[in-house]
């Protein structure tokens, strides 16, 4: 009896030692996010591939949007790109990086396990309102050694600090569009336009975003993750207006609760259904 009691406060021991150094690994390395300087990498296929993988992720639409030459690159249904969403090329906190993105997949999503090409896939017909990438591809390829290189040397199926969306809690108020087009129209009309259409670049070549479109035709569809009014608040809470991390002063959770409630309810593509 005694020998069991001592394994088992030993096992506890270990068990506590273990839930201890998962903490520590998730907040004590403040450098998972710092900047890769990708595109001067040495030569080399594998970093070829990373460059690529993060030209795709920077500007999408210039590889896979609808009005590149070549018809059969046309994967993408609007001229968004990957970072108007996962901010700073996969390396902002809590705008959906990439950091540990590699090392937890595959996951279980909605009762199945789904694969890291299946997610990219996801956000190509949903986000990206087209067609999926073949999963056996270049582009799919260069994609996956992308979010892997952001992902060296962090713990594997531990999420470290800052992946996903910044948690926000219920509004005191239910969401109200109303007074969400009255925060759009005080915070985020300036960038992303009174009609809601975004601002294009104001560097040639002028083939992408500084903003995106928040809804319309050129914007994410209906099934899109950002169009989840959970979604967008905690997005756009932890995220907007642009330049919050770097001390721009953010609007309250409940001003990100309405806002959201405004544009996720103005017209946009229908999207497929979900699984």
């Amino acid at each position: 009896m005694r020998r069991g009691i001592v394994g088992f406060v030993l096992i506890l021991a270990g068990g506590a030692a273990g839930l201890a150094a998962g903490y520590w690994l998730w907040g004590g390395r403040p450098n998972w996010y710092a900047v890769r300087d990708v595109e001067k990498m040495p030569a080399g296929r594998q970093n070829e591939l990373i460059i690529y993988g993060y030209q795709l992720i920077t500007n999408t639409q210039r590889y896979l949007g609808p009005d590149v030459a070549d018809a059969a690159m046309r994967f993408a249904g609007n001229n968004l790109a990957c970072g108007n969403c996962h901010l700073r090329a996969g390396l902002q906190p809590f705008a959906a990086p990439f950091v540990s993105t590699y090392t937890t997949f595959p996951m279980m999503v909605d009762d199945r396990v789904i694969t890291l090409s299946e997610r990219i896939n996801g956000c190509m017909t949903r986000s990206m309102n087209g067609r999926t990438l073949p999963v056996e591809g270049h582009e799919m390829e260069a994609l996956l050694a992308y979010i892997e290189f952001l992902g060296q040397g962090t713990p594997t199926s531990v999420r470290v600090a800052g992946m996903g969306l910044r948690p926000l809690s219920q509004p005191d108020r239910r969401p109200d569009a109303d007074r969400g087009q009255r925060v759009y129209v005080a915070q985020c009309a300036r960038c992303h336009g009174e009609d809601g259409q975004g601002r294009l670049r104001s560097v040639q070549p002028r083939d992408g975003y500084e903003a995106p479109p928040v809804w319309g035709e050129g914007s994410f569809n209906s099934a899109a993750g950002m169009n989840r009014l959970t979604t967008a608040s905690a997005f756009v809470h932890a995220n907007m207006p642009f330049g919050v991390d770097e001390g721009a002063a953010p609007i309250s959770a409940q001003d990100a609760w309405d806002v959201a409630a405004f544009f996720t309810s103005q017209p946009r593509p229908p999207g497929p259904l979900r699984d």
